[in-house]
């Protein structure tokens, strides 16, 4: 998971649902990997996430997580707070990401 010395730049409503892969994980949790794409509709941004109380994530249900951003100001002034994103793992488009608030 790619998710040591990051800094996170939100906190965001994951709803994930199991990816198509072949050995797809049974929850969230047991996932290694953490590195998906926000899709805006004109633009995809990547980022990692962790998850806030993993032993509760679920496919299917929303679960808060912690987001980094790569190109975080370009996120910045695109993204609105409060609204739902796509949420990609490669092409796969795999659930939504609402954002709630920034971190500092």
């Amino acid at each position: 998971m790619l998710t040591e010395n990051r800094k996170y730049n939100f906190v965001g409503e994951l709803t994930l649902h199991k990816s198509n892969i072949a050995n797809a994980p049974h929850q969230p949790k047991d996932d290694k990997v953490n590195w998906l794409f926000l899709n805006t509709g004109e633009r995809q941004f990547s980022f990692v996430y962790k998850i806030g109380n993993p032993l509760e994530a679920r496919y299917g249900s929303p679960f808060k997580a912690d987001l980094a951003f790569t190109m975080i100001e370009a996120v910045q002034d695109i993204i609105n707070l409060n609204q739902a994103y796509e949420v990609l793992r490669g092409q796969e488009i795999i659930g939504t990401v609402r954002i709630i608030n920034a971190l500092e």
